[in-house]
């Protein structure tokens, strides 16, 4: 079976050729792009309302005994995104059993 691959920032996803059309192959790339686009601006703009914010004075938040300290930031963004990535494959998993059992797959 031939696969045609499709590249998306530092994805590159290998599907079966005939299975998605051009028009939706340059939908998709478009948004991914658009998508990033917003990204690096928000990024940009992040970095420059820190940059203007660092000149003000953070107070230490006050311990509470008997909870430990909270992990750091990119530790808990990377945590909740590996938790969202597993949910969305497993929902994928479900929705492909899914659509075999409601429209199987035609036999030769």
């Amino acid at each position: 079976m031939a696969t045609a691959s499709t590249t998306a920032g530092n994805n590159t996803k290998t599907t079966p050729a005939g299975e998605v059309t051009d028009i939706a192959q340059k939908f998709r790339e478009q948004l991914v792009s658009n998508l990033q686009q917003g990204q690096k601006f928000s990024v940009d703009a992040a970095k420059e309302w820190a940059k203007a914010v660092s000149v003000l004075a953070i107070p230490d938040l006050p311990k509470i005994p008997g909870l430990p300290d909270a992990p750091n930031l990119e530790t808990t963004t990377k945590y909740t995104f590996d938790v969202a990535a597993d949910l969305l494959k497993a929902q994928r998993e479900f929705v492909l059993n899914l659509t075999n059992v409601v429209v199987p797959a035609k036999t030769l």
